[in-house]
């Protein structure tokens, strides 16, 4: 479908190298010697969510990432960024956990991934994006009780199928009730106090709905196909995804989101949106340097999270993907 496909061993050889996963086990945000990255936990759930699907033989690096993050992990059980704890970083962190546990990697700590389900499934219950919130509620996309939250049924359900007692079928409902009314008919809204679309956060959504309509909940295809079908009719003519919406105004593309929505219109329907995908994936080729993809045209920052949802995005565009596999 794609011609000149960056070959998949040079994404995993960017994103194993030393400079992108600490010694330490730390894994960085981006590598870019003049705008210096910083140690991101939830990226290191995404890395072990990698791995363990396409790096199995590396598994001392997956094990050495999960030692660093028993030191990421609060007390609360939360991970989080410059003091505050993320329900949605969590539940990512909690998910590459599970992944890593699956692949035969080891748990540093025997309760990580419990201390881990019950902030997320606590803060969920409260309707809470961030530890601590007082009855205002938090306005930033990345903060707030916002639609990115209905991608954590991603690992409530993982954590159930390694054993553990949840509440995963119930805390989704509850997702769906409140986060659902967001969809105004084509595109999320980023919360309920705002009615910009924040494209990264629109696709969280999305693939937390592919996960429970592929679990066999009914309902969720209107969202799915209107979703995808927004994010085909918004892209670029260079194949980009825009990274927003607000006041009837486009943001410009980035890769994450081109990315994510490469990947959701394979799931969808890798027929209907082949135009698309084959166009998604030029652009994040365009972005590609040394195996690692840029954050967006025109950045130096070559990008750790972007990396690994366009590395997926262009297997799946080469060879097909399922919702199964989305990280």
């Amino acid at each position: 479908m794609v011609a000149e496909l960056i070959p998949h061993s040079e994404h995993l050889a960017w994103l194993t190298d030393g400079k992108v996963i600490r010694p330490d086990g730390a894994v960085m945000s981006w590598v870019n010697p003049t705008h210096p990255g910083y140690a991101y936990p939830e990226i290191a759930g995404y890395m072990l969510s990698y791995l363990a699907q396409h790096g199995r033989a590396a598994a001392e690096l997956r094990n050495r990432v999960a030692r660093h993050l028993t030191g990421d992990i609060k007390p609360s059980g939360a991970v989080g960024r410059n003091g505050t704890e993320y329900v949605f970083d969590s539940a990512m962190v909690l998910a590459g956990l599970v992944a890593h546990v699956r692949a035969g990697g080891l748990l540093p700590e025997a309760d990580m991934l419990d201390r881990l389900h019950e902030f997320i499934t606590s803060r969920l219950r409260r309707r809470a994006g961030i530890a601590g919130e007082a009855e205002a509620p938090a306005t930033h996309w990345s903060a707030s009780y916002g639609c990115h939250l209905l991608k954590a049924v991603i690992s409530l359900t993982a954590y159930g199928e390694v054993g553990r007692t949840g509440s995963a079928r119930r805390l989704a409902e509850v997702l769906l009730d409140d986060l659902l009314p967001l969809f105004d008919g084509a595109r999320f809204h980023v919360n309920g106090l705002s009615d910009a679309t924040y494209t990264h956060a629109h696709c969280y959504a999305i693939e937390g709905l592919l996960t429970l309509d592929g679990r066999g909940r009914r309902g969720l295809r209107q969202y799915i196909e209107r979703g995808a079908e927004w994010l085909a009719d918004v892209q670029t003519a260079d194949g980009g995804v825009p990274s927003g919406y607000a006041a009837a105004r486009l943001a410009p593309a980035h890769a994450d989101c081109t990315a994510q929505a490469v990947r959701i219109w394979t799931c969808v329907d890798p027929e209907r949106f082949a135009t698309s995908i084959s166009r998604g994936a030029t652009f994040l080729n365009g972005l590609t340097l040394d195996g690692g993809i840029r954050y967006r045209p025109g950045s130096d920052d070559i990008n750790t999270w972007a990396t690994i949802f366009g590395a997926q995005a262009l297997d799946y565009a080469e060879n097909g993907g399922r919702w199964e596999w989305i990280i």
